[in-house]
This record gives structure tokens, sequence and C-alpha cells, in this order.
């Protein structure tokens, strides 16, 4: 390894090839507000739904109270498993800043060390970071499409009921 004379050139070079994972990461940040604003909605309407079975169990005179019960138990799963893929999601997008975050500096180490390995190493990273971006933004797509079935259910579910 040797090291690359720096100058002004140099260093305007290399922060062009930083700014690259740095776009990604600033993606990854917009993605990542959405995800924890979801994961956020999804627990507090696992708290209410818990209140609502709670206050259910000590109240079993309400009308509906069968048909209420039972819709509840079917969507404790499902949002079970929303949470747990929205915690996927933002666990996999925190990795893939993670590892873009690693690259700019693989980047800066390739070009003051002039090292192919380094470079290397740095463009494996960046499409790594990719990949691992791309993989929670399918989880996120999964948690949506979920959701918009339990939606759907429980929607169909309650227009079957006449009165109360």
């Amino acid at each position: 390894m040797t090291t690359a004379p720096m100058n002004a050139e140099t260093v305007a070079r290399t922060i062009n090839l930083i700014i690259a994972p740095t776009v990604l990461l600033s993606v990854c940040t917009l993605i990542q507000n959405g995800i924890l604003g979801r994961y956020t909605s999804v627990g507090d309407r696992m708290r209410k739904i818990d209140q609502e079975r709670l206050q259910l169990l000590h109240d079993k005179s309400l009308s509906h109270w069968d048909e209420r019960m039972t819709l509840l138990d079917k969507q404790v799963p499902v949002f079970i498993r929303r949470h747990t893929l929205l915690q996927s999601a933002a666990l996999t997008i925190y990795l893939a800043m993670l590892i873009l975050m690693i690259c700019m500096f693989a980047i800066a180490i390739s070009v003051i060390w002039t090292s192919n390995i380094w470079a290397i190493a740095a463009l494996f990273l960046f499409l790594t970071g990719g990949v691992v971006l791309l993989v929670g933004v399918a989880l996120i797509a999964m948690e949506i499409r979920i959701s918009h079935l339990a939606i759907c259910y429980e929607l169909r579910r309650l227009s079957t009921w006449r009165e109360f």
C-alpha cells in the first residue's frame, strides 16, 4: 500500500466518491422515519386492542360481545406479525445505514492508500448496503400488504353486524 499525495483535487475526488453512499444513507433515513411512525402506530393500536379486550372481559353484557371478542382475538396475531415485520424492517434499514457508513470510510481509505483491495471492499460494501436496503423495503411492503388485508377483514366482519 502506498499513500496517495493529498491535494485539493484528491480530496474533491474522494468527496465525490463518498456522495453515492451518502445519498443512499439519506434515503435510508427517510424510509426509517416512515417505518418508525408505522411501528409506533401499530404498537399503540395493539395497546388499544388490549384495553378493549380487558374492558369486554369485565362487561360481558354488551351487544355483539362474542363477535367483538372473536374479532379482537383474530386481530392480535395479525398485529403481532405486523409489529414484528416493522421491527425487522427497521433493524434491516439500520444495518444498511451502518454498512453504507463503513463504505464511506472504505472509499476514503482506498483513496488515501491507493489500495485496490480497499476499493473493491468499498464497492462490495456499497452493493451490500443497497441489497440490505432492498430487503428492508421488501419487509415494509409485506407489512403494508398485511395491513390492507387486516383492515379489509375487519370492515367485512363489522359490515355483517346489523344492530348494536
